[in-house]
C-alpha cells in the first residue's frame, strides 16, 4: 500500500478501529445489525478521528481496554451477551444510556438522581457478581475483568470505577440490599450472577452465594428457577453461534495464520463462556484447515451474524484487490454451508456500505481538524 503523507489522515488504523468495533458489537450480540454499528460509530467518533490522526485507541491486540472502552460504549446500544448483567444495563441501569423522557429534550446530562439511583443499584450488581464469582474462595482474573467490563458500562465517573474495581469481594451473605430495589433489576442481578457462576461451570459454593442473594432481593422459589433456567438457556445457545464463528474465521483466513489466530481466539473469548471454549481453542491451537460440513445449526439471524463477523475479520487487514476475490469465494462457501450462498452477497455488501461511510466521515472530520 502507497505510503500516507505525514500531514493527511491515515485510513488504514481508522478501518482497523472500524472493523474491530463491529466484530466486538457483532460477536457480543450474536447478531448484525447495522443500526447496531452505526450508533456504535457514532459514540466513537473521536477515536475513529483519534485513529486517523495517528493515535488509535485500544485495540483487541490490548485485550483488556479494548473491551473496557467498547463495553460503555455500547452500553446504550446493545450490552455484549456474554457479560453477566447485561440485562441490568439494557434495562436501564447505566449512566450510558444519558438523559431520559421530558429531560432529553434539554440536555443528555443524566439527572442527580439518576446519578444516585445508578451508584446504588449499580454498586449492589457489582457486589452480587463479585460474591458469586469468588463464591469457591478464588477471584481470578478473569473474573476480575468480567466484573470490571460490568463496571466500565455503568458509566459512572472515573473515580468511582477506580473503588469499584480496587474492592475484594465480599460473601453473599454479607451484602446490603437498598430498599424498594426494582423487581426487573433483581431478576436481571440474579440471572447474571448465575450466567456468571454457570460459565465456568457451577461449583455448589456458587449456587449457595446465588440462592442467598436471591433470597436477599425476595425472589420467590417459582423466580430463582426461572432466571436460572434463562441463564441455562443462554451459556447452552451460545456453543453453535460461538464455535460457528471459530470456524468461519479461520476458514476465510487461511494461509493468514497469525490474523486467523488472532481473531478466532478473539471470536472464542467473545461468544464463548470459558466452559464451552476447549475444543475451538483447541481446534485454533493445533491449526489444522477447516473443512465445510453443514457442522453448525443456526437460525437466520445466528447465520447472518457468523458471515458478518467472517467478513469484518477478514478485511480488518485490509487485504489486496485478489486476496478480497478470494476470500468472498470462500464467504460464499461459508454462506452456502450454513444454508444460502446467496446471504455472503448481502452481508459482504451491506458491511462494505457501512465501513466506507463511516472511514470517509473520520477520514473528513480528522482533515477539518
Amino acid at each position: 500500500m502507497a505510503s500516507v503523507p505525514a500531514s493527511s489522515p491515515n485510513p488504514v488504523p481508522v478501518l482497523v478501529t472500524l472493523c474491530e468495533d463491529a466484530f466486538f458489537a457483532i460477536a457480543g450480540s450474536g447478531r448484525f445489525e447495522i443500526d447496531h454499528l452505526r450508533a456504535l460509530a457514532g459514540r466513537r467518533a473521536s477515536a475513529l478521528r483519534s485513529a486517523a490522526l495517528g493515535s488509535p485507541p485500544d485495540g483487541l491486540d490490548a485485550w483488556e481496554g479494548w473491551l473496557l472502552s467498547l463495553c460503555a460504549a455500547i452500553a446504550p446500544i446493545a450490552p455484549p451477551r456474554w457479560m453477566p448483567m447485561a440485562d441490568a444495563i439494557e434495562a436501564g441501569l447505566s449512566l450510558e444510556h444519558g438523559a431520559r423522557g421530558m429531560r432529553s429534550l434539554f440536555t443528555s446530562k443524566p439527572s442527580e438522581k439518576e446519578v444516585a439511583r445508578v451508584r446504588l443499584l449499580g454498586a449492589l450488581a457489582i457486589r452480587a457478581l463479585g460474591a458469586a464469582l469468588s463464591a469457591t474462595g478464588t477471584f481470578h482474573p478473569e473474573a476480575r475483568l468480567i466484573r470490571s467490563t460490568f463496571i466500565a458500562s455503568l458509566g459512572l465517573p472515573a473515580e468511582d470505577q477506580r473503588l469499584y474495581n480496587s474492592e475484594t469481594p465480599v460473601p453473599a451473605e454479607s451484602l446490603d440490599i437498598p430498599a424498594g430495589t426494582e423487581g426487573k433489576i433483581a431478576k436481571a442481578i440474579v440471572r447474571g450472577a448465575f450466567f456468571a457462576a454457570m460459565g465456568d461451570g457451577m461449583d455448589p459454593r456458587e449456587e449457595q452465594a446465588v440462592s442467598a442473594i436471591a433470597r436477599k432481593l425476595g425472589l420467590t422459589t417459582e423466580e430463582v428457577n426461572a432466571v436460572r433456567a434463562e441463564a441455562r438457556a443462554m451459556i447452552d445457545a451460545s456453543k453453535d453461534f460461538g464455535e460457528a464463528c471459530v470456524d468461519a474465521i479461520r476458514y476465510l483466513l487461511e494461509g493468514d495464520t497469525a490474523e486467523s489466530e488472532r481473531l478466532a481466539a478473539a471470536a472464542a473469548r467473545l461468544t464463548l463462556p470459558s466452559i464451552q471454549r476447549r475444543d475451538a481453542i483447541t481446534s485454533i491451537n493445533v491449526g489444522a484447515p477447516v473443512t465445510l460440513g453443514r457442522k453448525h445449526a443456526l437460525d437466520r439471524r445466528r447465520r447472518e451474524a457468523v458471515l458478518a463477523l467472517a467478513w469484518v475479520a477478514a478485511m480488518r487487514s485490509d487485504p489486496t484487490y485478489a486476496r478480497r476475490c478470494q476470500i468472498a469465494a470462500r464467504h460464499n462457501g461459508v454462506a452456502a454451508d450454513l444454508g444460502d450462498e446467496a446471504d455472503g452477497g448481502a452481508i459482504r455488501a451491506a458491511i462494505d456500505r457501512h465501513v466506507e461511510f463511516e472511514l470517509c466521515a473520520a477520514l473528513e472530520a480528522a482533515a477539518s481538524a
